[in-house]
């Protein structure tokens, strides 16, 4: 269908829902749809069926059908290597009603609430959500980049110099915190030193929005539509600013669990100075395209870095 003619997904009716859980899941009889959780990028719906309650999922800000089937991909590798995950039931890249959709069983459970969490609370986190990202992060491969295509054999070094240089062409210079030259002269240096033990699966969007609670414990790690093979410390760069930061009682939990399956290592140090200062501009140029009311927050936050690179 021309992408002219594709219906907003915000549109998108619970009829039509219906029809393509009907269209994909053809021995599953729908009983009732409902509107599901909000979502940063995309529109969900809670059906229920004589089969158990199932996820609608239309992504709302890709519909590129390689990157959701990486998203899929990654999502079956973590399971495979004991994180929960929720179970994919159906994928369509391309469906009567103009979206790729994605099914999958409902996974129960709340999300972490509240601005303050009791020591308890961040233990079983911090404990619960290091040994999964520990466990994730063991699945290797021999080259950086996406999860599905051709990948990158260079130094994690090289890597991030590219994708460096991207991200500043895309970005205005008066959203850039320091001139880019400068920028890239910082990332090259600090990049050049660094060695990494190869590729693994990183999650890209770990925060608590995306861990499910169920009976007081974490039960679903949730989203994995920016996973990606890199250097694990990227990873670390959202998990400080928006878990780390806010409730420190996680972090020593966390990292403890982790450790058990990375244990310390020599270049850990600049490896994570490094990731972090790769977080703020990819975060910059994220946010310049989604939310601009946000892009000063990451310049200063880059700003930051630069200065104590």
């Amino acid at each position: 269908m021309p992408s002219h003619h594709l219906k907003r997904v915000e549109t998108v009716t619970a009829a039509e829902i219906r029809r393509v859980l009907e269209e994909l899941c053809p021995s599953t009889a729908v009983l009732m749809i409902h509107p599901g959780a909000p979502s940063y990028s995309s529109r969900l719906w809670r059906a229920e069926t004589d089969e158990g309650d199932l996820l609608v999922r239309i992504p709302g800000r890709t519909s590129d059908p390689e990157v959701l089937r990486g998203a899929l991909v990654a999502t079956r590798l973590a399971s495979e290597a004991g994180v929960p995950v929720p179970r994919l039931r159906a994928f369509a890249p391309n469906t009567s009603i103009g979206h790729p959709v994605v099914i999958q069983e409902y996974a129960p459970g709340a999300r972490v609430e509240g601005d303050r969490l009791d020591p308890a609370t961040e233990e079983m986190l911090g404990r619960t959500l290091g040994g999964w990202v520990g466990r994730l992060h063991a699945i290797h491969r021999a080259s950086f980049g996406p999860v599905i295509g051709p990948g990158d054999h260079g130094t994690w070094g090289s890597v991030v110099a590219r994708r460096v240089d991207a991200m500043i062409a895309a970005v205005p210079a008066a959203s850039l915190p320091a001139g880019a030259d400068e920028i890239r002269s910082t990332f090259a240096r600090m990049g050049g030193s660094v060695e990494v033990e190869g590729a693994a699966l990183t999650h890209g969007d770990l925060y608590l929005d995306n861990v499910l609670v169920r009976d007081g414990r974490p039960s679903c790690l949730l989203d994995f539509e920016h996973a990606a093979f890199q250097d694990r410390f990227a990873d670390f760069g959202k998990l400080r600013e928006l878990v780390f930061e806010r409730h420190p009682g996680i972090e020593r939990h966390f990292f403890d669990a982790y450790r058990a399956i990375h244990p310390d290592g020599a270049g850990d140090e600049q490896r994570m100075r490094l990731s972090l200062g790769l977080y703020a501009l990819t975060q910059l140029l994220y946010f310049h395209t989604w939310q601009p009311d946000l892009v000063d927050f990451y310049k200063n936050r880059l700003g930051e870095w630069l200065g104590a690179a």
